[in-house]
């Protein structure tokens, strides 16, 4: 059925629409504009006039608590000051720099008053007041149409502007009449609104023309007014967060007609844009990352009169709340971004109006630290996101670099106020970064370089096309040096970075294997015979509270990878499973579950892990295995040729080194060129061997030919180590299997363990997980790689059960990367 149109989908259309439609009207206005030449004019600001537009712009942004004031007082709710002007602050500087039509405001303010009043009249209260944000303008529009604040610079070369000035004027008297008609909001709230508004736009505009005016531009006050007027209103009608755009082309076209240069007014919109804009955004987020978190949004969901209240709108609010939750954290990285980005745009240009003079060479140093500051901030705004505790080393380094880039270039107070309140931020929130380091991946690296790159490439762009337009900026040689200096230090940043965070003091996960307690529990406790494998001692444990739980891992790079099931009691391995998943997160690795059993995977699906089919496990029943019969008849006259030859087997429980060392002729008579394999598979350790079982083939003189040594779990025993001479008998290993499983019967052992076979049935279904296809192809037609299909001939002749086995990884992670990972650490090089 084809959908129908909505207008809605035609408002997406209206930013770029506006901001075309001035484009084209303002073109030749515009032609002439200098960039560079802008930013020289910024040079005319003293530190305390920037510290005066500060002020003003903190005052006007304050202005906005009345909206607050009233909403809280239509709904009888009285907050201390101090929680008021909090939550005012917040929402009125997010609402300004992002907006989206209000909707940020709406949401933030139900989230931040939502736990002192019933839900459905404050989302009511709100809505009545949101219209209100425009009604000073309605009365500011009035002003232009009476001549009071005359705009004939722009509303007499653009026509399309007269029914926009008229449809604002309109909103307010029928604001009122509907609201009047259809909602209980009494005379004083509704011109507590409108007041408010009012002083918010008068403010904006005072601190846009105080700019200016320190900048040099100078016209009626009364037109300057009006232009500020009519742009901020066909800014507001475009939609665009902050009118961004829009708002600044009519600025610049109808100030630049009212006589003032063009420099002049583009470095004013820059300074206006900073002081009202993105200093209040800085102070709102800084507010955000105290208040938001998940304490906070714990207090709301579980507050006694809203949860009652989840039987509406409960998937949109628990979707609002989890984003909450994430606030505080986003705008940790948000301050962190933005402080790099101030510091990026200072070492554009000397610093402007310093507390005193410094020498050239100074300042060139003061620029490289600088500029290094905000290279090392930037890179911290994934740290700052997650909490890690080693990006409060990186941001303590950043802002030591930064303090010296301050005072060598002459103590700029702007670049003051922002290296120290990014210092300050980080220090109040410091608590909160519980999280030890952040996982280093590939793709991470990868769009750090880019980001760097992005960084230093347009800064060193900008840097040249300044030096030859202005003196105000260095001249070409000096910025090329800087700007190579600047790519030189991005690399040692990165390469030291790198060291540090993924080489360097390493986290600790788990602990070392201590065989007696790993014995102790294996005598409480049921486990797998895969478990025994500990004894190799290649591998770290990990233990539940009591040793109630228990798990095996081997760390490889940035992966803590676990072998097989999380062993112990049903509840407390699971709660186990929590533990080491959030462990492993905190400290920086990522968890893999090699070798899971069909019975683990739902517990391992409600952790966020998906699955790749590795193979299947054959496993023989030992009560009902027997030599009879038909199907047997090959393996039992291999068996009775052996006997007749005079061919022994035995199990020795406890091996002898002087038996341990003829194995290992046999060992490496077997290994050849080959490497040994580990992790879910023993190797050829002398000091592990004695601990484990040994089945012995002999020949006729008694002497060895072939071993297999053998894993115990509860009612299972596995073989695992199969090697035998070059010249033994065809056959010796199959036979040796045979023995093994007659003595696992004598020894009440329910199963013997034949191992896996990879890649088994693995993509055999044409609707199979693609990489399980592409597996099989190799499993079924690339034999010579590995004799994969050959293993699993040779264990089917037992005609044992076949078990699947996965691959567990998380959700967001790829799966090449963890099967290479894995069979890395498979192939790592082993020391006996």
């Amino acid at each position: 059925m084809q959908k129908r149109f909505s207008w809605k989908q035609l408002k997406w259309l209206l930013p770029f629409l506006l901001i075309g439609l001035i484009l084209y009207q303002s073109g030749q206005e515009l032609q002439n504009l200098s960039l560079a030449a802008a930013f020289q004019t910024l040079e005319a600001l003293t530190g305390f006039e920037q510290i005066a537009l500060i002020g003003l712009g903190l005052v006007a942004v304050l202005t906005m608590t009345g909206y607050d004031y009233f909403l809280l007082r239509s709904l009888d709710v009285h907050l201390p000051l101090s929680k008021l002007l909090r939550a005012a602050w917040i929402t009125n500087s997010m609402n300004g720099m992002i907006g989206f039509g209000g909707v940020i405001g709406i949401a933030l303010r139900t989230s931040l008053y939502r736990p002192y009043t019933d839900t459905k009249r404050l989302l009511r209260a709100i809505g009545w007041m949101t219209p209100t944000l425009i009604s000073g303008l309605s009365l500011l529009a009035a002003g232009v149409l009476l001549g009071l604040f005359p705009a004939s610079a722009l509303t007499g070369t653009k026509q399309w502007i007269w029914p926009v000035l008229v449809a604002t004027l309109a909103v307010l008297p029928l604001y009122i009449y509907v609201t009047r008609k259809r909602s209980n909001l009494d005379w004083t709230t509704l011109l507590g609104y409108i007041a408010t508004s009012l002083a918010e736009w008068v403010t904006a505009g005072l601190v846009a023309l105080y700019a200016l005016h320190l900048l040099g531009g100078e016209a009626p006050l009364t037109a300057m007014m009006g232009v500020f007027i009519v742009a901020t209103i066909v800014g507001v009608v475009s939609l665009v967060p902050g009118g961004v755009g829009s708002f600044d082309l009519l600025y610049l076209v109808g100030m630049t007609q009212l006589g003032i240069d063009q420099e002049i007014v583009l470095s004013s919109l820059i300074v206006y844009r900073f002081v009202y804009f993105i200093v209040p955004f800085m102070i709102g987020l800084f507010l955000a990352a105290l208040v938001f978190g998940d304490q906070v949004v714990k207090q709301i969901e579980y507050k006694p009169m809203i949860g009652s209240s989840y039987e509406i709108g409960t998937v949109v609010w628990r979707i609002v709340s989890r984003t909450l939750a994430k606030t505080g954290r986003l705008a940790g990285s948000l301050i962190a971004l933005m402080t790099s980005l101030v510091l990026w745009f200072q070492t554009l240009l000397p610093s402007v109006s310093p507390l005193y003079s410094t020498a050239l060479w100074l300042q060139w140093i003061g620029t490289l630290a600088l500029f290094s500051a905000g290279l090392l901030t930037l890179l911290t705004t994934f740290g700052m996101y997650i909490r890690t505790k080693r990006v409060l080393w990186l941001v303590g380094v950043a802002v030591f670099i930064a303090s010296i880039g301050v005072i060598a270039r002459g103590f700029n107070l702007f670049e003051a106020f922002v290296v120290g309140g990014f210092a300050l931020f980080v220090w109040l929130t410091r608590t909160q970064h519980r999280r030890y380091r952040s996982i280093v991946t590939v793709s991470r690296v990868v769009r750090n370089v880019f980001y760097v790159g992005l960084y230093v490439g347009t800064h060193a762009f900008l840097l040249q096309s300044f030096s030859q337009t202005d003196t105000i900026f260095f001249d070409p040689e000096a910025a090329a040096g800087l700007s190579i200096a600047a790519v030189v230090l991005a690399g040692l940043l990165m390469i030291g970075i790198f060291m540090l965070f993924n080489r360097l003091k390493r986290p600790k996960l788990g602990s070392s294997f201590e065989p007696s307690r790993f014995a102790a529990f294996q005598a409480t406790h049921a486990t797998t015979s895969a478990f025994d494998l500990a004894y190799m001692n290649d591998k770290l444990v990990y233990y539940g509270p009591d040793d109630e739980g228990c798990l095996l891992f081997a760390v490889s790079g940035n992966h803590a990878i676990v072998l097989g099931d999380v062993q112990g009691a049903r509840d407390a391995a699971s709660h186990l499973l929590l533990t080491f998943i959030e462990e492993t997160d905190r400290l920086g690795y990522i968890p893999i579950f090699y070798q899971v059993t069909p019975d683990w995977m739902p517990r391992l699906h409600d952790a966020g892990f998906t699955f790749f089919k590795l193979g299947e496990e054959a496993t023989v029943d030992v009560a009902t295995f027997s030599l009879t019969g038909k199907k047997r008849a090959n393996m039992r006259s291999l068996y009775n040729q052996f006997t007749k030859r005079d061919y022994t087997a035995d199990i020795v429980m406890h091996p002898s080194p002087d038996l341990i060392m003829s194995m290992r002729f046999i060992s490496d008579d077997w290994l050849g060129n080959r490497s040994e394999k580990g992790f879910s598979l023993g190797f050829f350790n002398e000091q592990a061997l004695t601990h484990y079982p040994v089945a012995l083939l002999r020949d006729d003189t008694g002497q060895v030919i072939a071993f297999i040594t053998l894993l115990r779990g509860s009612d299972t025993v596995s073989i695992d180590l199969m090697r035998s001479k070059n010249d033994a008998l065809p056959g010796s290993i199959e036979v040796l299997i045979l023995h093994v499983i007659e003595w696992a019967r004598a020894n009440d052992y329910a199963y013997v363990g034949l191992g896996m076979a990879p890649l088994a049935s693995v993509g055999e279904h044409t609707f199979a997980y693609w990489p399980e296809r592409i597996a099989a192809d190799i499993f079924e037609n690339i034999s010579y790689i590995y004799p994969f299909s050959g293993l699993r001939q040779f264990k089917h002749k037992f005609k044992p059960t076949w078990e699947a086995r996965y691959l567990a990884i998380r959700k967001r992670r790829k799966l090449l990367p963890s099967l290479l990972r894995t069979a890395r650490l498979i192939s790592r090089k082993r020391e006996s």
